[in-house]
């Protein structure tokens, strides 16, 4: 390994090069994935060699070539982390989703609270009031709060459905995002508070509506239960 990074110090910078630009094509085309969550501990892995190459390139008093892997490893990372970050925040290219699912006429839906709105009444005899989504300050960016009566100890999490086509919504993170553990309760009290899930499906200002599901896991029998629902105008993450 020694003698491989010594003649060959460059390959990592190339290889890590490689990675980002994945990474960068994977961001500005598609939601997230597995394979995107690979790539990333893929670039964290080689990042970490490189750190190693460098020792290695010292002890053996390779000045020039660590100066030099230093340099262009830096201007690899702000280049190309510079376009990362852009993509991360602007990316995937424009998501009609919004716009393919109108929300019927006459349907009736809730729109998630403005943080400026620091009083809610809950009524404990109005199953409409259990659920509060709250504007998380970016479109798509959510914080729910969740009040119900007795229930066994165990896990809160939502479920999220394209209204019109009953289409899934950020299934394979949502459920996790929105987890919050509990404990037993014998009366009406608020069981979630605050916690952030988002919803990638769609761009800013496109409107659709979502049907939002509140589910319950039993700690002891793993059993889910779906609590409640309730219908909400969203709009998906640009991210």
């Amino acid at each position: 390994m020694k003698k491989f990074i010594i003649q060959y110090w460059w390959t990592l910078i190339a290889f890590m090069a490689f990675v980002m630009i994945i990474m960068l094509v994977l961001f500005m085309t598609a939601p997230p994935t597995v394979f995107e969550t690979i790539v990333c501990i893929l670039l964290l892995l080689t990042l970490i060699a490189l750190l190693a190459s460098w020792v290695i390139l010292l002890i053996n008093k390779q000045w020039l070539k660590c100066f030099l892997s230093f340099v262009l490893s830096l201007v690899t990372i702000v280049v190309l982390g510079g376009m990362l970050a852009f993509s991360a925040m602007w990316g995937p290219g424009y998501d009609d989703f919004g716009k393919k699912h109108k929300i019927p006429d006459g349907l009736e839906y809730s729109i998630p609270l403005e943080s400026s709105a620091l009083s809610v009444a809950i009524d404990s005899l109005d199953i409409n009031t259990y659920l509060q989504i709250w504007d998380g300050g970016q479109g798509g960016i959510y914080d729910y709060d969740f009040y119900y009566g007795s229930i066994p100890a165990g896990e809160v999490f939502l479920r999220c459905f394209e209204i019109t086509e009953n289409i899934p919504l950020s299934e394979s993170r949502l459920p996790e995002r929105s987890k919050v553990s509990i404990d037993s309760t014998e009366a009406f009290s608020q069981l979630v508070h605050n916690q952030s899930f988002t919803i990638y499906e769609g761009d800013w200002d496109d409107y659709y509506a979502a049907r939002i599901e509140v589910w319950h896991k039993d700690a002891k029998t793993g059993q889910e239960t779906k609590l409640m629902e309730k219908v909400y105008r969203v709009e998906g993450w640009m991210r």
